[in-house]
């Protein structure tokens, strides 16, 4: 998209939102979403969901907080999680992560661009559950990401004192 298409569909955006309307764009249910769109949703519903975990642990200074979540949230251990949970997952959520991981994404360096795939795949099945109102599934799938989580930290950390 150029730029002065993008600031034309950004100036739509603010006002379609200050006035509570949507945009003039076909409506389409979640399991056919722009697979980035999805993952932008599911990336903040799973740091907010892992956020409010670490918190629920008691640990007292905000530093350790944001250290632990920052981590947890990083294409590294996102991959880790995707790859234990994959099988269990209905064919078409499958088919979302199949169609996010083929979505065009530059890899930040922190990361494979494996890993980083399949780190867009988790965002992107969280965002559709999310979107479709499955909250039933979402629970399941992320109570499977918090155990997945605790396993990769142990992996990680485990032993230290």
């Amino acid at each position: 998209m150029k730029f002065k298409q993008l600031q034309v569909l950004k100036k739509r955006a603010y006002r379609a939102f200050a006035d509570g309307n949507r945009l003039d764009v076909p409506d389409q249910d979640a399991a056919h979403l722009d697979s980035i769109n999805l993952a932008f949703v599911g990336d903040a519903y799973y740091a907010l969901t892992l956020r409010k975990r670490l918190v629920e642990t008691g640990i007292p200074h905000v530093q350790v907080l944001h250290t632990l979540a920052a981590e947890f949230v990083s294409a590294k251990a996102q991959a880790y999680v995707y790859r234990r949970i994959h099988d269990g997952l209905t064919d078409e959520e499958k088919a979302v992560c199949q169609r996010a991981r083929n979505a065009y994404t530059l890899a930040p360096k922190s990361a494979t661009v494996a890993e980083y795939h399949d780190s867009t795949a988790l965002e992107a099945l969280v965002g559709y559950l999310v979107m479709a109102g499955r909250q039933e599934r979402l629970d399941t799938v992320m109570g499977q990401v918090y155990e997945e989580t605790k396993a990769y930290c142990n992996e990680k950390h485990g032993g230290m004192e």
